[in-house]
């Protein structure tokens, strides 16, 4: 007959436990978060702002979102804030701010803030098109919303494939560092997700100064700027502010994103609630600070 196990030690859940909790404490240095100046990949220094700086946005937006959700606009423009200033930012602060002592921890990290920078791009053209991403156009549209619509599914189809390559590259990291692995192929989806983002902005952006100002920024000077100075084999130090060791032009180019975010965000916004999002904002931290009082 079946052999019948008799019942398991209480201690045996409780060990589990205390052995989860061991390789979680083991896998940082928590203690010193912010503060390390290496990463466990050794391939490059950490100045000592790394990562604050998207920390402190990714708070403060996720508080502002969190603090009245329902007042903000319940579909694209929440949704736009979430993939630009939540998800990506935290991804960041999580491999810039935490000291991972474990290389797999590490590696994770930075696969996820790869992604995130993809998903970025892609929940953005998500959010400028609407439900038309999805469930097709409606007919009688223009030429504009259709088009605008087959890049963001294009962008959708691009962030699939790098989840894939990032895939492969934690699957290979013992071989070849992630940083590295299949790094042309890797910056050229993302760059075809910041073209295509461009298509949908330009296609559905109707301020044409303000489209002017997110190209420019957008697909001109961020990805310039990073080549030039950010990448890990750029030479360049660029004529913005540097502090060594506190403040490097990575830093500098973060700053830049920010404001590119921002006016993303103002912009979207305007297109789909006919004012800025910033305007919701500031409402709804005085409704706050009123109803504290």
């Amino acid at each position: 007959g079946p052999v019948r196990r008799g019942p398991q030690p209480i201690g045996k859940p409780m060990e589990r436990r205390a052995s989860s909790l061991q390789r979680i404490k083991d896998a940082a240095d928590w203690k010193r978060i912010g503060l390390h100046q290496k990463y466990a990949d050794q391939t490059m220094a950490r100045p000592l702002m790394r990562g604050w700086f998207h920390a402190l946005t990714a708070f403060i937006f996720t508080a502002l979102i969190a603090l009245d959700a329902h007042t903000l606009s319940p579909g694209p423009v929440t949704w736009f804030a979430v993939v630009t200033f939540v998800i990506p930012y935290w991804a960041s602060t999580a491999l810039h701010c935490v000291p991972w002592r474990r290389r797999t921890a590490h590696d994770l990290a930075l696969a996820l803030d790869f992604l995130g920078i993809s998903a970025g791009f892609v929940g953005q053209s998500v959010g400028w098109v609407g439900v038309s991403t999805w469930r097709g156009v409606d007919e009688g549209a223009s030429w504009s919303v259709r088009f605008a619509a087959w890049c963001a599914r294009g962008n959708v189809s691009l962030a699939a494939a790098l989840a894939w390559l990032l895939t492969c590259a934690l699957c290979n990291r013992h071989r070849q560092p992630v940083m590295l692995y299949c790094r042309k192929a890797r910056f050229a989806i993302v760059g075809a997700n910041m073209l295509l983002l461009g298509c949908v902005e330009t296609a559905l952006c109707h301020d044409w100064r303000l489209n002017a100002a997110l190209q420019l920024l957008g697909r001109v000077f961020v990805p310039w700027y990073f080549l030039r100075c950010v990448a890990v084999d750029a030479g360049g130090r660029g004529w913005l502010p540097l502090w060594d060791g506190v403040w490097s032009p990575h830093e500098n180019w973060h700053c830049a994103i920010l404001v590119l975010h921002c006016l993303q965000l103002h912009a979207v916004s305007i297109h789909h609630d006919g004012e800025s999002a910033f305007v919701t904002f500031l409402e709804v931290v005085g409704g706050s600070g009123h109803a504290g009082g």
